[in-house]
């Protein structure tokens, strides 16, 4: 008995024709954004225990607003890569004490001000470590981001 003509998947294309595939908010190995949590330090200095409970729904919903953008447009608005040698001596130490003083650099979010997530970047995906609300991790007069807005102001 002959099996029945398969029939097409959900959604598939008519035989001959392709899909656009569209990679605007892709990173540099093709994949969008994502994020794992599995990681996060749960002590020291920098732990991810952000109160109150407003504070971390704005991180969090700060965070899914990465999910839209591609790399270059988060590295335009003053999130980049800080070698670990750079960190302040107390997140150099934070990092030999959680073992993961093997990392050359760390990722540093810019969600607003002085607030920043530290993450360890692996192509598309993005481990957040640390929660930074007042720039201590790596310490700057000012933010290279800040000091862009600050020149608008003034023209």
């Amino acid at each position: 008995m002959a099996k029945p003509d398969k029939q097409p998947k959900f959604g598939a294309n008519p035989p001959g024709t392709t899909t656009p595939v569209v990679r605007e908010h892709c990173f540099e190995d093709g994949h969008p954004l994502a994020w794992r949590f599995g990681q996060v330090d749960k002590a020291g200095p920098f732990a991810w225990d952000i109160h109150p409970f407003d504070k971390f729904h704005e991180v969090v919903h700060k965070l899914i607003e990465f999910e839209d953008k591609n790399w270059n447009e988060i590295t335009a608005n003053g999130s980049h890569p800080i070698e670990t040698s750079q960190l302040s001596t107390q997140a150099r130490s934070r990092l030999i004490e959680i073992e993961r003083d093997d990392l050359d650099y760390l990722l540093s979010l810019r969600l607003s001000g002085p607030n920043r997530v530290w993450c360890v970047k692996t192509g598309h995906i993005i481990r957040p470590l640390w929660w930074d609300e007042n720039h201590q991790v790596y310490p700057v007069k000012k933010d290279p981001a800040d000091r862009k807005k600050e020149k608008r102001r003034k023209k």
